[in-house]
């Protein structure tokens, strides 16, 4: 007999004033459990209060986030793993769903050999042709994310929505864990991804974006895409190395401009006017998320604090002839693009060729050993971001198999003598 049937089993005023024991059940529901219990508490809710109810509908106007795959019984769908099933792909990953409702994820991003780049490995939606919750309305897909992996910088989340071939069709964008903020009521990182940011023009070999939605529309997600999203996908791709995803859920949120903080654009350097390799043509709004036409993409990546976690995009020294402009028969020195000072020389203590591949393999400069012209960098606190003395921000250290790299920015290198 429930109170809202029948008065006489309700608590009255008088039983709960006389209270005398207190417990908690798990009862009738076969399964494992867990609960960290913190307190038993009185509540007076006003009726200009009311709680909403447990079964309500929640959509982006009702709540900060819209649960689109959860992974505690109230947004589920199977989970789909793919590494490198093609041309001699070497990636692979593992996952597994936690106790605590929650899928970790582990995995290695290996070069495939055929194409002496690297692969992907894939977690999504097992069906290609599923329902999720409609999106319409919502800015921003957001992730609660933990890892121990958060410098890796091939992650990338995909969505598809009205196509018959969610595979090759869906809308992917990068995500950086770094740029996430702490969710104090769960623990983990919050990591949005504005839906301007997505593309369903990607390369099938890279992931990334072959035409970006903020250079052509009909690339990027509409309401109506939005509004029926069949299939979600979290990616490691592009980017060698080990990886690490712990995930609570993949949300969609709306986030006004009185929600979003004031971007304050700090610069610990400025670069110089003519910089090498053509690099000052190059605009900030090419190949960095809320990147802008007015600032140099040099500047962004190697000063402005902002971008602190951003590489340029994989391959630029493609785009610019790096090895056509370099003389294979010496030994080239490369400057910062802020200061002048020399900060690396190659190739040392290996061909032109060897320096070429080591860079194609990996998809920026590499340097090694002798290479590094160590008394003019520094490393930061987090023992892998490279910045000369000057405080240019240069690259990374990266581990593979033939030892430590400094993995740079051909914008950050490109600088003139002085």
């Amino acid at each position: 007999v429930k109170c809202s049937d029948d008065a006489s089993v309700c608590p009255t005023e008088k039983s709960k004033k006389k209270i005398q024991q207190l417990g908690l059940w798990a009862e009738g529901a076969a399964g494992v459990f867990n609960l960290d219990l913190l307190g038993f508490y009185f509540e007076t809710i006003e009726e200009s209060e009311p709680a909403v109810a447990s079964n309500a509908n929640v959509n982006v106007a009702d709540s900060d986030l819209l649960a689109l795959w959860t992974f505690d019984g109230e947004n589920d769908h199977d989970i789909k793993l793919t590494n490198d099933p093609v041309m001699g792909g070497q990636s692979n990953s593992n996952y597994t769903v936690t106790d605590d409702n929650f899928v970790e994820w582990n995995g290695d991003c290996k070069i495939v050999p055929s194409l002496s780049a690297p692969g992907f490995c894939n977690l999504e939606s097992k069906k290609n042709f599923d329902k999720f919750p409609d999106a319409s309305g919502a800015t921003h897909l957001s992730m609660l994310l933990k890892s121990s992996t958060p410098d890796y910088k091939g992650f990338k989340v995909s969505f598809a929505a009205n196509t018959l071939n969610p595979q090759f069709k869906s809308f992917k964008a990068d995500f950086f864990l770094n740029d996430g903020v702490l969710d104090e009521d769960t623990g983990f990182t919050k990591v949005s991804v504005p839906f301007e940011e997505f593309s369903n023009n990607w390369s099938s070999y890279t992931g990334e974006p072959i035409v970006k939605c903020s250079d052509d529309a009909s690339v990027c997600p509409t309401e109506k895409d939005k509004q029926k999203i069949q299939q979600l996908g979290l990616w490691a791709e592009g980017v060698e190395g080990e990886f690490n995803l712990e995930i609570l859920g993949i949300y969609a949120e709306t986030v006004t401009s009185t929600d979003a903080a004031e971007v304050v654009k700090e610069s610990i350097c400025t670069v110089q006017k003519d910089l090498l390799f053509k690099i000052t043509e190059s605009s900030a709004d090419v190949g960095l998320p809320n990147g802008t036409a007015d600032e140099s993409l040099a500047q962004a990546v190697c000063c402005d604090t902002q971008f602190t976690n951003y590489p340029e995009p994989r391959n630029f020294y493609v785009d610019h002839q790096l090895f056509l402009r370099l003389d294979k028969d010496g030994v080239n020195t490369f400057y910062d693009s802020a200061c002048g000072i020399p900060v690396m020389k190659a190739p040392i203590g290996r061909t032109f060729e060897e320096f070429k591949e080591d860079t194609s393999e990996h998809g920026w400069p590499s340097f090694r050993g002798e290479e590094i012209i160590e008394e003019n960098i520094t490393v930061g606190d987090d023992g892998l971001t490279i910045f000369s003395k000057c405080g240019t921000k240069l690259g990374t250290y990266e581990t593979d198999d033939s030892g430590t790299r400094a993995c740079l920015d051909l914008v950050c290198i490109s600088g003139q003598e002085e």
